[in-house]
């Protein structure tokens, strides 16, 4: 993706740059007011002027050109002069990059300091001149902690700045060669070992009042060197749990939209990464399922979608189910009357009627017939207590709907439904690239010829005794023994309903 397209105002690149260069200066701000308390702790205020004056040399020359350089790429993909995959090896390493010009910078400073004063050159601020041990040491620490600090000030700064550019360009990081554990090992490790490191140099430098004052203040500086490391390392590394943590929870509610900022390139960023990528699959998923469940029922679309091993082939499942068919009275004459399009806007509105009273009552669509259709409870892959009672129940509502209000161009519908209780199989039939998931057995095609019997009974619901019996209902009216085409043995049907 270019950024050629969506330049971003002066004033926004501004911001955002500007905001690199207040992290920089960071490091040297803390030097500054170290200066300021040690001069007045002292009363060495002489020397404080030119003290002062070299940080803000280092930090304007040094490390000013430094950090230009390095946000140069940043700066050329905002205004729009350069793409997303040319910036982002520059982008990734920025920390790293921005702390070795704090270690180019900051050690010939703080040479420039210590050194002269060893051979009687008076540059210092410091009041006293240091041994060698303390010298190393405080070289050390000094120069270690602001590098690792300000590597973890940019860090920071880097996981706004990436956040900035999800929101505003749509890019994300795909670069990822850093190690969470590896920062998080060496800043413990530094913080564990300098305060040790500084007293035992001022133990092997010093003795008396000094070693105690010398040891004062470096305990001071180590603590308050933790706090500002603690501080900066749990904002460049919380953050990002915390952001995958909202995320996870905004999954777990369902929203499938939710995309988040990859922002470093370490392992964090890396499951960054892997969860837009999850959500991406879920989000796919979910569309599939709604889709595939516009043309199958629901349940038949979760069960191919679960079972990808089958080859979209659900298992074979037995057992007792009630089948219903429906039929509209009447349907052939009103066709002939009707446009094409007049008839299939009048099924439209029937089936949206129809429909969801069946899946409400726990049924599954199984196909749509012409005029009628074909339902099933308790099979497939949709488990239904008491079914029998519940298709019942769908039948008699249908009904009602039906004769609540009139259809397209006050059309006036009248369905017959026909309910049979019996075990059936399903099943998935076809061939390997045309396959179809549906309810097999005797009971089917019981169902089916009881649903035509209503014409013979001038009836609107017709159900078997296997159904009536397994639903416990008395509200039916038994009609007597019928011989039904296909079938050996007499059907006994009941009449449900109003006539």
């Amino acid at each position: 993706m270019t950024a050629s397209t969506d330049a971003a105002p002066g004033t926004a690149i501004h911001a955002v740059i500007g905001r690199y260069y207040l992290a920089m200066a960071v490091p040297f701000a803390i030097d500054v007011i170290t200066l300021l308390v040690y001069g007045v702790m002292h009363g060495e205020f002489d020397l404080l002027p030119l003290n002062v004056a070299m940080s803000a040399a280092f930090l304007v020359v040094g490390v000013g050109s430094g950090a230009w350089f390095l946000i140069r790429p940043v700066s050329r993909f905002i205004a729009g002069e350069t793409s997303f995959a040319n910036i982002e090896p520059a982008l990734t390493s920025l920390p790293r990059r921005s702390a070795m010009v704090m270690a180019i910078c900051y050690m010939p400073m703080v040479m420039l300091r210590m050194l002269p004063r060893r051979y009687g050159i008076d540059i210092d601020a410091m009041q006293e001149v240091p041994n060698w041990p303390d010298l190393l040491a405080s070289f050390v620490v000094g120069t270690g902690g602001n590098v690792l600090l300000i590597f973890f000030v940019v860090s920071a700064y880097l996981d706004q700045l990436c956040e900035h550019l999800f929101r505003t360009r749509k890019v994300n990081l795909h670069v990822f060669h850093g190690r969470f554990r590896r920062k998080v090992s060496v800043a413990l490790l530094y913080m564990a070992f300098a305060g040790v490191m500084l007293l035992s140099a001022d133990i092997a430098s010093y003795s008396g009042p000094r070693l105690i004052r010398e040891a004062t203040m470096d305990v001071v500086a180590t603590i308050v060197g933790a706090l500002f490391m603690v501080f900066w390392i749990n904002h460049a590394l919380s953050r990002p749990v915390a952001r995958l943590d909202h995320g996870m929870r905004q999954v777990a509610k369902g929203d499938y939209q939710i995309r988040l900022p990859v922002t470093s390139d370490d392992e964090m960023g890396h499951a960054a990464g892997r969860f837009n990528e999850m959500v991406e699959g879920l989000s796919e998923r979910e569309y599939l399922r709604d889709t595939f469940g516009k043309y199958v029922s629901k349940s038949v679309a979760t069960a191919i979608l679960d079972n990808r091993d089958r080859a979209g082939r659900v298992v074979d499942t037995t057992a007792e189910a009630t089948l219903m068919f429906t039929d509209i009275e009447g349907f052939t004459g009103l066709s002939e009357r009707l446009t094409p399009a007049e008839v299939a806007a009048v099924l439209n509105a029937y089936l949206g009627a129809v429909v969801p009273v069946i899946q409400r009552h726990g049924g599954v669509v199984n196909s749509f017939i012409g005029d009628g259709l074909f339902a099933t409870f308790n099979l497939p892959l949709l488990p239904c207590e008491n079914h029998a009672a519940a298709a019942i129940a769908a039948a008699i509502e249908i009904q009602q709907a039906l004769d609540a209000a009139p259809f397209a161009d006050h059309i006036t519908l009248r369905t017959r439904i026909g309910l049979n209780t019996g075990t059936v199989i399903g099943v998935t039939i076809g061939a390997e690239n045309r396959l179809n998931y549906t309810v097999l057995g005797d009971a089917v095609n019981v169902a089916s010829r009881v649903e035509q019997l209503n014409k013979q009974f001038g009836t609107r619901i017709l159900a078997t005794e296997s159904t009536v019996r397994a639903a416990g209902s008395s509200d039916c009216e038994r009609l007597g023994n019928v011989d039904v085409r296909g079938h050996e043995i007499d059907v006994v049907v009941y009449r449900v309903g109003p006539t």
